[in-house]
């Protein structure tokens, strides 16, 4: 294969030129083209005109307007029915092959004739277009001649695109045939490789490996019953992954399985413990409750007798306060009753003093007058009156 570069080709043509007696090959932007037979390599000047999708340009070379495909190189179809990633492929190349772009475009003069003048390695401002677009995963190499010139540095792009998961080999784009397999081996590697310390984190951990399992088993029925369509980007990297692929996923499902008998064996230990642990728990627990039962029990038991004593004490101190009562009452009455007989007597004593009193007063009345009437009868006798018989 001839190194591309501008260097070569000019050494190439001052051998030509020496050669051939001073012929002068001359490359310029108008597109003159240059033959030879000893690593033949035609190359022409263009300008880009638009992109119609990820292998294929228009290009205005000598005053006319020409389709070019990229050499060695196989992007998905875009247009009414694109295939997976054609926009995407379109939208890169066109990202490479600006309108109006200076580009150079190299020939493989072992392409079929119809073809040979449509299918060129194309450079643009130092980048090889047919290389970049598989870098990024949106192409892939393509045989077209025996003698392919480009096919190594493309297919070398295109397992950089692999190793870096890009474009078509990126298993997060879901119209990928990678979108099968990846995420199953993905979800694989992301399991702890550590043990689970719970019966909860070891079921979960089960889970995980029975769903990559079945995972894994779906992705390898989907690859052998994959349709693809032929002639396609895609039926190049199935063609060329899909042993690599079938290998990844056994493995994966092989890990799987043994990963979670080692799981399985630690989930039951796991519960075993965890078991005697809810026993022990209970147990304690238990013990407990009866302690607390028998505590609030004698609690209980002498709450309800000093409920009986208070109850007996009231109801003595309810007895004695009625005797007490009773006892105040009869003497209240007897002392009513002796001061009642004491006033009575009082009075009885005062009337009988009053009655005493008239009757000295009365008495005495009496003598005042009998002395009054003696006194008058003296005074009469005194004066001659005769003395009545």
């Amino acid at each position: 294969m001839v190194d591309p570069s501008p260097l070569n080709n000019r050494t190439l043509k001052k051998a030509a030129a020496m050669l051939l007696g001073a012929v002068v090959v001359t490359t310029s932007l108008t597109g003159c083209r240059m033959n030879f037979k000893d690593n033949y390599v035609p190359e022409v000047a263009g300008t880009v005109v638009r992109v119609v999708d990820g292998d294929t340009f228009i290009a205005e070379i000598d005053g006319k307007e020409k389709s070019v495909d990229l050499l060695n190189t196989l992007a998905p179809v875009d247009g009414d029915n694109p295939e997976c990633l054609a926009p995407e492929a379109t939208k890169a190349l066109a990202s490479v092959l600006t309108e109006g772009a200076k580009v150079r475009l190299e020939y493989d003069d072992q392409m079929p004739p119809k073809r040979k003048n449509n299918k060129a390695a194309v450079f643009s401002a130092g980048i090889f277009a047919n290389e970049e677009i598989a870098k990024e995963g949106f192409a892939v190499a393509e045989k077209d001649s025996p003698n392919n010139p480009y096919y190594d540095r493309v297919l070398t792009a295109q397992n950089k695109a692999k190793a870096d998961g890009k474009g078509l080999f990126d298993g997060s784009r879901d119209c990928t045939v990678a979108a099968t397999v990846e995420p199953a081996i993905k979800r694989m590697k992301d399991v702890s490789k550590a043990p689970p310390t719970t019966v909860e984190s070891a079921a979960s951990m089960v889970d995980d490996l029975t769903s990559i399992v079945d995972d894994g088993n779906a992705a390898k029925k989907t690859l052998t019953d994959l349709q693809v369509k032929e002639g396609s980007a895609q039926a190049v990297v199935y063609a060329s992954e899909r042993a690599t692929w079938e290998k990844q996923i056994n493995r994966t499902i092989d890990e799987a399985q043994k990963r979670m008998k080692v799981v399985k064996g630690e989930q039951k230990k796991l519960v075993a413990e965890k078991k005697a642990e809810d026993k022990r728990k209970a147990e304690i627990a238990k013990a407990a409750a009866e302690r607390e039962a028998a505590e609030q029990a004698a609690a209980q038991a002498r709450a309800e007798a000093a409920a009986k004593e208070q109850a007996a004490r009231d109801r003595a101190n309810a007895a004695k306060d009625k005797a007490d009562a009773a006892k105040d009452k009869a003497a209240d009455s007897k002392k009513a009753e002796e001061s009642k007989k004491a006033e009575e007597s009082k009075k009885a004593e005062e009337s009988k003093k009053a009655e005493e009193s008239k009757k000295a007063e009365e008495s005495k009345k009496a003598d005042k007058s009998k002395k009054a009437d003696e006194s008058k009868k003296a005074k009469d006798s005194d004066k001659g009156e005769p003395k009545k018989p």
